[in-house]
């Protein structure tokens, strides 16, 4: 008789930790084109990672690999990384209110906001 192995606990405890990249990429499909570059600008660097803000352009030709969905700047220089891309072109910032945590004592009271941010971005490769 097999003896059968059950992997559900050890797929349940990867879920649990959080063990993940920190971010979800969606690979480029459409055509490659001649992409609009600008003529340089502010562009912040995290962890060794060019990131243009949006309406920034890079000032050479490069060509898109694809896009990430992330919460923090940390984890988007990790993608930019993972998928061996040169720089980030962040295409948007959100940060909504999730909720709230309400707190007090004798005399004082106060209501702190929980929030959520997410940041949308194109990670590019130079030519």
């Amino acid at each position: 008789m097999k003896k059968m192995i059950c992997l559900w606990p050890l797929s349940l405890a990867l879920c649990l930790c959080g063990c993940g990249p920190g971010y979800t990429f969606t690979p480029w499909a459409g055509p490659q084109g001649n992409w609009t570059t600008g003529p340089g600008g502010y562009v912040r660097t995290v962890d060794n990672v060019q990131m243009y803000s949006p309406g920034q352009l890079p000032s050479r030709s490069y060509y898109i690999i694809g896009a990430v969905n992330t919460d923090s700047e940390d984890n988007l220089a990790k993608a930019v990384r993972d998928k061996h891309g040169d720089a980030a072109m962040i295409s948007g910032e959100s940060v909504r209110r999730t909720g709230s945590i309400g707190w007090g004592g004798p005399g004082f009271y106060g209501v702190t906001p929980l929030t959520s941010k997410t940041i949308t971005a194109n990670i590019i490769k130079y030519r």
